[in-house]
């Protein structure tokens, strides 16, 4: 009875019209399949080739939404026959490594059984590989009756269209499409002439020579692996790559101890001279501290600005391996001459001249060098002679002098004198009635009398806001003639070389800082508008109209004919104190407190050709000798530096500064020294005026 079913559901499936292309006649027939189940039966000839095609994975999709993934085979076997799991439970493995039961399967009186109590039986398929039955939808039944009748899987497919649209992208085409020439295919002539002498060159015995050389070349580049990894002697090019390490810091020392011995603490005095040093100069960046236990010391404020600065160093200065000279010391001593080829030099103390009760600012000797002013601080100007050390006249002024200064005209006995706004022009060797009055002292009366003539009838006058005052009966009586106000305190005075004109210094007077006088006219004014900073000192070219104004950090050279600045002088010092011409006016000298001694060269450059730093303590005072090839300086160390200073006639050659003797003889009196200094006019003297009052004269 099931061979006679069989048969009439394989009759029925072949007895059925063809179904067109289009897919119409196929939804007809899914739906006579689903209504009538008799006449949709299917071979099982026909269901086993689809469930064979199943079971080898392939993705049975129809349209877009079947995905392939879902339908994969769950039994991960492989290729293998499925009679190997014949006498077991299971039929395979999942992809978890699980087994997969057999399901199942009863005996042919069930078969029949269900294939009449299912309605879908018809349908049904049994999957060997999973060992399970599998009901054929009607998209499936589709699909395998468009196979059978060899037609495309899906019905949406048109395999031929009534017209193929496509899109064709630009493209380039050759302008001439000629066939392609022949020479290209054939050897080329100028290449085998090429090969031919490269062929030639290498046979010659000059291309086996350089081969050979370029072989011991590559073999000495080459590096060499074969060394002692232990050998301390470091290889030649390891030398080249040697990491700089930083540098270590200095380790601190007794005077860093919180309890340091006493030889470690500062006294009073150096104490205080450790605070009026430059950082940069002193020894220690600290004072040193005694305490009784280690927890009474307290937190050392410079500690993060240190490590800052140290950081900064680390990161910003490079290092450099500083290469070892073998360098003999003598070589590097620049070969000067002994200081007894170069006398004669002040050398020794020869007289000391006493009888100031105050400080000693200022010193002037006269042109013939026999007489000698001082001022002082005790209100008064003394006149001594030389040669005896004593003092002929004194003048008592009223207030402090700061400054007096000579006339170096010999022909005129005169002097300036400045005490406090005012400056004095007075004749010293001008005896009471004119009694002894000497020629040169009877001329400097008669320059004086002529002046007033000059200005008027009148006695007192002011000529560019600047007013001249003859001086008191008592005052004239004793040579003190004219008096010159200023609108501040005055600090120097400096004569002109032919000893009419002077100019005085007054540092707050703003635009009047610097007052030119004129003696012979009895006119005084300001050259200059406005100032460019305070004006420490001031000093006259000696042959030329020039004249140097020291500010605090500059020196300008002005052409007072020209009315134009000629130099600007940069001397790095932080503030001038003092400043003196060469005779010759190529050279300059300034003094600073910051202990700096510059020597200006006009003709080289605005910078200082040399700068000696041999004091230890604020310059106050520097000179030029009048006729001799020396200079000095005067500090608050209470010491005189002496040098020679050679000027050549050759603008070639550099001055050359020789470093001679070094004179003491002045006590420090309230942190001060020598006030000033000059040098005899013709013998190598120099006068040196101390803050202890005394006036020393060094001679050679």
């Amino acid at each position: 009875g099931e061979e006679d079913e069989e048969d009439e559901d394989d009759s029925s499936l072949d007895g059925e019209d063809d179904v067109d292309a289009d897919g119409d006649d196929d939804a007809d027939d899914d739906g006579e399949a689903e209504g009538e189940d008799n006449e949709d039966d299917i071979n099982d000839a026909d269901v086993s080739a689809s469930a064979r095609a199943l079971d080898s994975g392939a993705a049975t999709t129809v349209g877009d939404e079947t995905d392939s993934e879902d339908e994969a085979p769950i039994n991960t076997i492989g290729n293998v026959p499925l009679e190997w799991y014949d006498g077991f439970d299971h039929v395979g493995y999942d992809i978890d490594g699980r087994k997969i039961m057999r399901g199942a399967r009863g005996d042919e009186l069930d078969a029949l059984i269900k294939r009449f109590d299912d309605p879908n039986s018809n349908r049904t398929v049994h999957d060997a590989l999973h060992g399970v039955d599998v009901t054929l939808s009607a998209d499936d039944i589709a699909l395998i009756r468009r196979l059978q009748k060899h037609r495309y899987p899906h019905a949406d497919v048109d395999p031929y269209p009534e017209m193929i649209i496509t899109e064709n992208e630009d493209k380039l085409h050759p302008l001439s499409n000629a066939p392609p020439r022949k020479a290209p295919f054939l050897p080329s002539k100028h290449e085998a002439k090429k090969v031919m002498r490269l062929v030639m060159a290498m046979r010659s015995e000059s291309y086996q020579i350089s081969v050979a050389n370029r072989r011991k070349q590559d073999d000495k580049d080459r590096p060499n692996y074969q060394y002692l990894i232990w050998d301390e002697t470091p290889d030649e090019d390891l030398k080249h790559h040697k990491r700089l390490p930083a540098p270590k810091l200095q380790l601190p020392g007794n005077a860093e101890s919180y309890n340091p011995p006493a030889e470690y603490l500062f006294t009073p005095e150096e104490e205080a001279a450790w605070h009026k040093m430059d950082p940069s100069d002193r020894p220690l960046n600290f004072v040193p501290h005694k305490f009784g236990s280690l927890r009474r010391v307290p937190l050392y404020e410079p500690l993060i600005k240190e490590r800052f600065e140290r950081c900064l160093d680390l990161y910003l200065c490079p290092r450099a391996a500083q290469k070892k000279l073998d360098i003999a010391p003598d070589s590097l001593i620049p070969s000067l001459p002994s200081a007894a080829e170069l006398r004669p030099f002040p050398e020794r103390l020869s007289e000391r001249f006493v009888g100031h009760s105050g400080r000693v600012y200022s010193l002037s000797v006269s042109p013939s060098g026999q007489w000698l002013l001082s001022a002082s601080a005790d209100a008064t100007v003394r006149l001594w002679e030389v040669s005896s050390g004593r003092c002929e006249r004194s003048w008592q002024l009223g207030a402090e002098v700061r400054c007096v200064a000579w006339n170096p005209n010999a022909e005129l006995a005169m002097a300036a004198a400045v005490v406090g706004s005012r400056m004095l022009l007075m004749l010293p060797l001008q005896r009471e009635a004119d009694v002894q009055a000497d020629e040169a002292s009877a001329r400097a009366a008669g320059v004086l009398a002529a002046a007033a003539g000059v200005a008027g009838d009148s006695v007192d006058g002011e000529v560019g806001g600047v007013p001249w005052v003859r001086c008191a009966e008592a005052l004239a009586a004793v040579g003190v003639v004219w008096e010159v106000s200023h609108a501040k305190s005055a600090s120097s005075v400096r004569w002109h070389h032919k000893g009419d004109y002077l100019a005085s210094v007054a540092p707050d007077g703003a635009s009047r800082a610097v007052l030119l006088h004129q003696v012979s006219k009895r006119q005084s004014g300001s050259p200059f508008a406005k100032s460019k900073g305070r004006v420490e000192a001031a000093a006259f070219h000696p042959t030329k109209p020039y004249l140097f104004v020291a500010t605090q950090r500059h020196v300008r050279m002005y052409d007072l004919a020209q009315q134009e600045l000629v130099k600007k002088l940069n001397p790095a010092a932080k503030w001038i104190s003092s400043i003196d011409v060469h005779p010759s006016g190529d050279h300059v000298i300034l003094g600073s407190y910051d202990k700096r001694l510059c020597w200006f060269d006009l003709d080289m450059s605005a910078t200082p050709y040399k700068t000696l730093r041999s004091h230890t303590l604020a310059v106050r005072a520097v000179a030029f000798h009048p006729k001799l090839p020396l200079f000095a300086s005067a500090a608050d160390d209470g010491h005189l530096h002496i040098y020679h200073g050679r000027v050549y006639s050759d603008l070639l050659t550099n001055a050359l500064i020789v470093p001679l003797k070094i004179l003491k003889g002045h006590k420090i009196t309230d942190h001060l020294g020598v006030m000033g200094i000059a040098f005899h006019p013709t013998q190598p003297w120099i006068f040196s005026a101390g803050a202890d009052g005394d006036i020393n004269l060094y001679t050679g």
